[in-house]
């Protein structure tokens, strides 16, 4: 283990013996969470930037004036591609932060819309969601796409009634979608890289309890696969997550601080950390970086 890994575990660690979260950092709208390399990076939607949280504090990674990154991946060979969910663009970037190719349409020269999560497909390319209308009287035109390494930009799902949050389990060749207007967790099988089968519904929100918040565009967001085969799952605007388990089944429902609560990260050490903003209409949206209850 790593230095630098050791001294973010014991950090971590150090709430775990009393059940209680431990707030890792504070962002503007902090979303996208990547443990990689021994690295914890987050992106900062309210900053156009992706930090890097070390054990001396945090500090900028990557900038894009207008980007609004919500979620980075490793991409290619190793570097990463972060969704600019304001800027409408998959946007590549090296591993010492300098931006490289923009991907801004499929190979059938569609617009992207707002693209919001992703997920590496383990083969140097990414899987990532393409949201759409943030609306529920608006149409189903969320999309998911395929960007491989070479930067070819395949739909593989659409109609979905806002895309978000997004996860691929490459043992079962499973992926996961949350569909979020719908209220619903998606699943699908993947054959090779881009080949997607018919989705069906993996969880429907409809069975949970009622949030101790209400909000009318409350609904599934950030998807993580633990090494037991879960899913935690972030509900955007209720406070909480969900674990469910491989079946799809829930297990529980843990409330978290943060009202918009957007995603997970996985560490080394099985300390689960969870990003989301307090507030998501007044600027600069302030949000935490924390671990996640026991």
């Amino acid at each position: 283990m790593s230095r630098q890994l050791l001294a973010l575990a014991l950090l971590l660690l150090a709430s775990a013996a009393h059940a209680e979260p431990t707030v890792v950092a504070s962002g503007a709208y902090p979303e996208g969470l990547l443990w990689h390399g021994g690295r914890l990076y987050f992106t900062e939607m309210g900053a156009a930037r992706v930090s890097i949280i070390e054990p001396g504090g945090t500090r900028e990674f990557w900038h894009l004036p207008g980007c609004g990154p919500t979620q980075i991946v490793p991409f290619g060979p190793n570097g990463f591609v972060v969704d600019c969910h304001l800027g409408r663009a998959m946007v590549e970037v090296s591993a010492s932060g300098v931006t490289g190719r923009r991907f801004t349409t499929n190979r059938d020269g569609q617009p992207l819309q707002d693209p919001n999560a992703a997920v590496s497909d383990g083969q140097g390319g990414a899987y990532f969601s393409d949201a759409g209308q943030f609306d529920l009287s608006a149409p189903a035109t969320g999309r998911v796409y395929h960007l491989s390494a070479m930067g070819v930009m395949t739909e593989v799902v659409g109609q979905i009634k806002y895309a978000n949050g997004v996860n691929f389990d490459p043992a079962t060749r499973t992926l996961y979608v949350s569909e979020h207007l719908a209220r619903r967790v998606l699943v699908m099988s993947v054959g090779k890289p881009g080949e997607i089968g018919a989705p069906s519904v993996f969880f429907d929100l409809v069975s949970l309890p009622r949030a101790a918040v209400a909000y009318p565009l409350a609904g599934p967001d950030g998807i993580l696969l633990d090494d037991k085969g879960r899913l935690y799952v972030a509900e955007y605007g209720a406070g909480r997550v969900m674990l469910l388990s491989t079946e799809g089944k829930l297990l529980r429902v843990i409330p978290v601080p943060m009202q918009f609560v957007t995603n997970f990260a996985a560490l080394p050490t099985g300390q689960i950390v969870v990003v989301g903003a307090f507030q998501n209409d007044q600027p600069p949206m302030p949000g935490l970086v924390t671990t996640l209850p026991h």
